[in-house]
This record gives C-alpha cells, structure tokens and sequence, in this order.
C-alpha cells in the first residue's frame, strides 16, 4: 500500500462534493431509464460474471430518493472534512478501494446490493483512525470523529445480527479497510502535537518584577 502525495492539511477541496453531484446524476437517471439503468449497474451475486462492471457501479447506485439523501448528506459532510485533512488523491483511494472492500462482503452476503455507504463508512473509518480528536456532529451531537466510528460500528454489528433490509455486512468491511488505510496514512504523515505556550510571566520574572517595584 503506498501513498504518494502528502495531505493537503487545512486547504478545502471540492473531489467529495463531485463524488456526490456524481451520485445525484445517476440517480436522476436512474429514475428516467430505471430498467435500464437497475438492470445494468447494481451488483447481483447472480450476475456478476457477467456484468463485472458492476462492482464499482453499484457504487453510484440508489434505491430511492430517501437511501440517496442519507448516503449524499454523509458523503459531503465526512467526505470533504476528511479530504480537508487527507487530500483529494486518499479521498479517493479510500472511497474506492472501500467500494470494493464492501462489494465483497455484498457478494458473501447478499444476493444484490447498491449504494455508496461501503465505501463511505470507509472514509468514516480512515478519518477516525488517521485523525480521531476531529470533531463531526452525529445524531445531531457533536463528538469525536473516533467515537462516531465506534457508535457505528456498534450500530452495524447490532444490525449484522438483526438482519433487515441494509447490508451493514457491506458497512463493517468498508469501516475495517477504512481503518487499516488510516493506520498507514497516521504512519506516514503523524498528527503534529501542539506546544504549549509559554507564560506570559514566569515565577522568575515575577519575583525580579516584585523585588524591583514592591520593595521586597
């Protein structure tokens, strides 16, 4: 795994707003030409072999206008705060390779799936393990992002053994790539520890200062 390109710390890009306007125009289309659109590009277990594409496409692929603004909304706030403190070259390495992180357990899992929340909990994972004190605010709380992750993680697992109609097996392998992907971008480009300031006075300089104008 190597990494080229330093972060780009405290400078705003615009990859993650992109990969959501991305998202939003297939989804427009989606409901144009659903047959084609729904036939082509979500991944199915049963045709995968043939339709390989789909690995990736699914990615930009939603099911409805509510699984959109969820995804979209999440992308954007993590997904540029990220890039802010990564770049726009591990953006999207992470966006991807979480993508097909999460296709994976998809196809162990499930017999179709579609949408960008594996590869979105993958950035949620590298943000929280590359940059954990940041803060985001989640369910309306702000917090840590590293315990975001963990709540996450908690709420997926729950979800993993409850099965319902999200495939939170796809959450938990892209969160697990996110995080191991964070641990090689920490090594390589450690947070800077801030020093403290010094005291504007110091005992010393009170002592002299007393000495000089109090007589003492």
């Amino acid at each position: 795994m190597k990494v080229v390109s330093a972060p780009a710390v405290g400078k705003f890009q615009w990859r993650a707003l992109e990969l959501t306007g991305i998202c939003i125009i297939v989804f427009i289309l989606s409901q144009i030409f659903p047959d084609f659109f729904y036939g082509n590009f979500v991944l199915s277990r049963s045709s995968v072999l043939f339709q390989p594409w789909t690995i990736v496409t699914h990615i930009f692929m939603h099911a409805d206008f509510t699984h959109l603004y969820f995804n979209m909304f999440a992308l954007a706030v993590f997904g540029s705060l990220f890039e802010k403190q990564a770049g726009s070259r591990n953006l999207l390495i992470v966006f991807f390779m979480g993508g097909l992180a999460s296709a994976a357990a998809d196809l162990v899992f499930y017999q179709s799936s579609l949408g960008a929340s594996g590869a979105i909990f993958a950035v949620l994972g590298c943000f929280a393990i590359f940059r954990p004190r940041s803060v985001v605010w989640v369910l309306g709380v702000p917090m840590y992002v590293l315990a975001a992750f963990f709540i996450w993680i908690t709420l997926d697992l729950i979800g993993f053994f409850s099965p319902d109609n999200i495939a939170h097996g796809a959450h938990l392998a892209g969160m697990a790539y996110g995080a191991i992907y964070g641990l090689w971008l920490r090594k390589l480009h450690p947070e800077q520890k801030k020093e403290r300031e010094k005291p504007a006075l110091t005992e010393k300089d009170l002592e002299e200062w007393e000495k000089r104008y109090m007589g003492k």
